[in-house]
């Protein structure tokens, strides 16, 4: 199980609370807005309290109070003088180097009268670096964490800058800026922006730096549970009008049982059959699944769906399977140029970046060298040009050529697949393996660096074997000419097949034109293990196509094929089309299609060819509401639809109407979806009839109702169905009598799933090998309970489970305003927090706003606690949670005493 109670940032939830007026907990609440009125009149100090007290700070104050015995407490919240040494816990303020001479004047970065320290970002040319620890010290310095900065500051310096700040900082823990002026880099310290500037570093000593930043996957979420399983059920049942039987109901039954990386899965549907009235029960598969993501690998023990290649035949199999493939564990790709292009400036510059003559983007850059390797690139090959533009005016140009490969692999990845096995001698039903016929099929593609990839296959049976081949050639006008091709030996005899294309897509900034043309040959006795006999009525395919897109608003495209018959049954055909689309309207477009053809079919007398059009008219107020109309010349076929599509979520519901003529029989079928918490449901109302006038001929009405029972982490919960993977996700004990919520979002009150009688609220539509979110929240939770982040991030393997946990026993946020001698606030403190009875237990992070205010959070009812100041002298004070609180204690004023000095 995922507890996740207790884990919110405690900079977030306990600045929120911290900024509450003091008086009860209700009038707290409601109270936010003036004190976010009094935090904005105080920006400054504010925002230093946003800052997270530092680690050296920390870890200093803890070493000097470790081994110092805790003194006995009172039971109220009386402060008293905390037993520890009298020395200031923050990181040293004097470096152990001989700091330059300091400037005549300081700038007043702190207005308070002792060192703060603090946590603050690090920027670049306006970039964050990331965070931090730094000291603020009484008299206006800044002295920055030696480990911190080296670890931020390394990456934008070559490896010999990088050992000459080691050597520079060996032995320092915190050094003042300008002790490393020498080596190159200047810093200095933002007031405004609470932030340490890196205003220089050496041209000479910056490391190559990336324009175009390709990115990198994120870190994996959490890992799903050991052991999930979850079974999808559908029932349907269907009455016709006409004769008034109802048909007996069809169950669809699928569902997967995962232990660690083993899945078995399986789909199970029983129908009656329409000629014989017997109700059957078939197996569409039933198959083990064992992943390696690591290696990108993917086992299988079963009912086997082969992956196939270039012109490889299909055919199901019973037996064994790998495949490797990076895109369906890693979706992460960026579209890399293959050999990495270098620029150098010597001096503030700008640099126009275009590829094949359209603009890319403009830099401003400082002196230093620069990568282009992540220059996103089109398919196909890649003009380069740039253009830069130097502050002393001299202009000089660079060019050079790139490709990028079309097959869905980074340059130098592979993909194999492979798979053995009896042949399914079946078309409908269950899989029929009782010829015993084995039958192998595999392929293995590669693409490599500057060249183009490579593709090989093999498929063997008894009756047919087939080697086939891909490949292809990138032309310097950023064209592709693709190969694929093979030859077969079976009963029929030797065969062969081949396709040559060339496609051509050329950018023209906002729009674009692309060309593409196919040739396609099959001999007469070219078999595969999908077509062992040989049927192959055509000869050759020729199909080509070329799109325009003249605005955002308006494409039209013209395709044309010809095809060759050798059959006696049918004649050649050929077809051509133009069609284009135009958005007049932000939610009006028509379509306007010409066509010629003539499909050269004679069998049975049946004919449909000559000239035609076609007319449509679509309305699409919205991404999930579409209307639209079409009719087609000539086959004299129309149809009118309307359609309001249904949401993943609970109380989504959706129609559509729609109504078809096809030179005669017409239909007219209407639809109502609905989206329940623990089910979805549909019904829908079809009129058929041999011509309009007739259209309720005959009528069929339908039902569909469809659930899922899933289990992991020791729960189970009822929802809706599962497509991958899928969270179920409840209360802790202490808010057990509230719902718990899933969502992707929550605005308007809507909600994927809501916890209940049936188990938790059960997130259906997880996607395996991806990092997702799983946001969850509390119904009318307790105020001031802690439910934690309010997200999950997860990484579901292959068809698995979650169980998370929402809250947990340490739910209470306490609040209050710490006030020293003459009444002052203490302003900007830190400390930390622990059980009284439990000194040795993790500490939480203690500290107060400008105006004293302070809220902590993760404290347990009937539990005692200590908060130790990070204070000269040391303070503490001690309170104790009561056990029946429900979330939010009100510590109102805590008094200590300590000297505060005015303003």
């Amino acid at each position: 199980m995922r507890r996740l109670g207790g884990g919110v940032s405690a900079l977030a939830l306990a600045w929120g609370l911290a900024c509450l007026p003091d008086t009860t907990a209700q009038a707290a609440v409601q109270g936010m807005g003036q004190a976010v009125d009094d935090a904005a009149q105080t920006a400054r100090d504010a925002t230093a309290a946003l800052n997270r007290a530092s680690l050296a700070a920390a870890q200093a104050a803890v070493a000097a109070v470790e081994d110092a015995p805790a003194p006995v407490q009172p039971t109220s919240p009386t402060p008293e003088p905390a037993p520890v040494p009298a020395e200031t816990p923050a990181p040293p303020v004097t470096p152990a180097l001989v700091p330059a001479a300091a400037p005549a004047a300081r700038r007043d970065i702190n207005p308070y009268d002792r060192d703060i320290p603090m946590t603050v970002p690090l920027n670049f040319n306006s970039r964050v670096l990331g965070e931090l620890p730094v000291v603020l010290t009484r008299d206006d310095r800044f002295i920055v964490e030696s480990a911190g900065f080296k670890t931020l500051i390394d990456p934008l310096l070559t490896p010999e800058a990088q050992q000459e700040l080691a050597d520079r900082l060996q032995g320092v823990e915190s050094f003042a800026p300008e002790e490393i002026n020498d080596t190159g880099i200047q810093l200095d310290y933002d007031p405004e922006q609470l932030a340490v500037l890196v205003l220089r570093i050496d041209p000479t000593k910056r490391s190559v730096e990336s324009l175009f930043r390709g990115g990198s996957p994120e870190e994996p979420g959490l890992a799903p549970e050991n052991f999930s399983a979850y079974l999808n059920t559908n029932l349907s049942v269907q009455r016709r009008e006409s004769t008034g039987d109802v048909q007996t109901p069809s169950v669809f039954l699928n569902g997967a049982i995962r232990f660690k990386r083993l899945v078995f899965e399986a789909d199970v549907q029983g129908r009656e059959d329409l000629f014989t009235g017997d109700y059957e029960v078939e197996r569409r598969y039933a198959r083990f699944v064992y992943d390696q993501p690591e290696d990108y690998r993917r086992w299988y023990l079963g009912d086997l769906e082969p992956e196939i290649r270039g012109r490889q035949g299909f055919s199901e199999l019973g037996g064994v399977g790998v495949s490797r493939q990076r895109m369906r564990f890693d979706s992460f790709r960026n579209n890399v140029l293959a050999g990495g292009r270098q620029l150098v400036l010597q001096e503030a510059s700008t640099v126009r970046v275009l590829r094949n003559g359209v603009f890319v983007r403009e830099f401003r850059l400082d002196p230093g060298q620069y990568d282009l390797t992540n220059l996103p690139l089109e398919t196909g090959s890649n003009d380069i040009q740039l253009e830069i533009q130097n502050d002393s005016g001299r202009a000089e140009t660079v060019s050079y050529s790139a490709y990028l490969d079309a097959i869905e692999l980074e340059p130098g990845d592979y993909e194999y697949g492979a798979y053995l096995g009896a042949v399914n001698n079946g078309v409908f039903g269950s899989p029929d393996y009782s010829e015993g016929k084995v039958a192998f099929t595999g392929f293995w593609r590669k693409a490599f660096e500057n060249r183009p990839a490579v593709g090989v296959g093999l498929q063997a049976s008894e009756d047919a074997q087939t080697v086939s081949g891909q490949s292809q050639l990138i032309l310097k006008n950023g064209a592709r000419v693709r190969l694929d091709a093979a030859v077969s030996n079976g009963d029929p005899g030797a065969g062969y097949a081949f396709a040559l294309g060339f496609d051509h897509i050329v950018d023209l900034g906002d729009t674009y034109d692309s060309w593409t043309v196919v040739a396609d040959y099959t001999s007469e006795d070219f078999a595969t293990i999908g077509n062992p006999t040989a049927q192959n009525p055509t000869s050759w395919i020729f199909s080509g196509g070329y799109s325009h897109q003249f605005s955002q608003d308006w494409l039209a495209n013209v395709s044309a094929s010809y095809r060759m018959s050798r059959s006696d049954f049918i004649d050649d055909s050929y077809s051509i089309n133009a069609t284009s689309t135009y958005r007049f309207a932000p939610q009006w477009s028509a379509q306007l299609g010409l066509e010629y053809s003539d499909f050269g079919s004679t069998f049975g007398g049946f004919r449909s060819d000559g000239f035609g059009a076609t007319f449509a008219l679509i309305w699409q107020p919205r991404y999930d509401r579409r209307a639209e109309a079409r009719y087609n010349t000539a086959r004299n076929s129309g149809s009118v639809r309307f359609q309001q599509s249904t949401e993943n979520r609970v109380g989504s519901y959706g129609y559509s109407l729609t109504s078809t003529y096809d030179d005669g029989p017409s239909t007219l079928t209407g639809q109502v979806d609905y989206v329940a918490n623990r089910f979805d449901a549909s019904l829908s109302h079809t009129t058929f009839g041999q011509n309009f006038s007739d259209i309720t001929e005959e009528q069929v009405t339908t039902l569909r109702v469809g659930s899922s029972l899933s289990t992991t982490g020791g729960k189970v919960a009822v929802g809706r169905n599962i497509y991958d993977s899928f969270a179920i996700v409840y209360p802790h004990e202490t808010i057990r009598d509230h719902s718990v919520i899933v969502g992707d979002s929550f605005q308007g009150g809507r909600y994927t799933g809501r916890s209940g009688l049936l188990g938790g609220a059960v997130a259906n539509n997880l996607t395996a090998y991806v990092n997702q979110s799983v946001r969850y929240d509390v119904l009318d939770a307790p105020l001031g309970y802690n439910i934690g982040d309010g997200i999950a991030r997860v990484r579901p393997t292959y068809k698995s489970g979650y169980a998370i946990e929402v809250g947990s026993a340490k739910f209470v946020s306490a609040l209050g305003r710490l006030v020293g001698n003459a009444g002052r606030p203490v302003a900007l403190m830190s400390g930390r927090i622990r059980p009284a009875d439990d000194p040795t237990a993790a500490p939480e992070l203690f500290f107060t706003n400008s105006v004293g205010r302070f809220a902590m959070q993760n404290l347990e009812p009937g539990k005692r606690y200590r908060v130790e100041l990070f204070s000269t002298p040391a303070l503490g004070f001690e309170f104790t949670v009561p056990a029946d609180n429900e979330g939010l204690l009100d510590l109102q004023v805590v008094n200590v005493p300590l000297d505060v000095p005015e303003d």
